[in-house]
């Protein structure tokens, strides 16, 4: 998409459970991605780390609701492998998309590229760190996600029982 008016990252379902989604909206039609909670966080590190490149920084505040996935959502595809980049002449943010391929398929992967302006960046930066955080903490020895109340077996603990925080 060259020149999309909305480009969101977010989830649908409960903690423990929850579908990420990179959605993107311009003038000829909306798509969405279905990613991994990696994948969302890696989304807004990279951007972060683009921006402060570029000698900007992710947005402070932002419309958290203007941020929202729009509905119907129906993913093209899941998303294998991703890459973000800067293009400077422009000004413009690149995400990259390469669609999951499980086995080895007759046709190649399809991909998808996802211009974004500066405005853009920036929110989407801070917004998709936010999101991945509204979810279940992580624990502080092994970096896994807890359960909701705080507890999980942590390999850290060698199988010697389960952690509460």
């Amino acid at each position: 998409m060259q020149a999309p008016h909305h480009v969101t990252v977010g989830f649908t379902g409960v903690p423990g459970k929850r579908t990420f989604f990179l959605q993107a909206e311009e003038e000829g039609g909306r798509a969405e991605f279905t990613l991994e909670k990696g994948q969302a966080r890696g989304i807004g590190e990279l951007l972060a780390q683009l921006l402060a490149r570029a000698e900007d920084a992710p947005a402070t505040d932002w419309d958290r609701q203007a941020m929202g996935l729009r509905t119907p959502l129906e993913a093209r595809w899941r998303v294998g492998e991703l890459s973000l980049g800067y293009d400077s002449d422009q000004d413009r943010f690149l995400i990259e998309l390469t669609e999951l391929q499980v086995e080895e398929a007759a046709l190649p992967p399809a991909t998808a590229r996802i211009w974004l302006d500066r405005d853009q960046a920036r929110r989407l930066a801070a917004h998709a760190v936010e999101v991945v955080d509204q979810g279940r903490p992580d624990c502080e020895l092994c970096g896994r996600p807890t359960e909701l109340d705080g507890t999980h077996v942590c390999p850290a603990t060698n199988g010697h029982g389960a952690l509460t925080r």
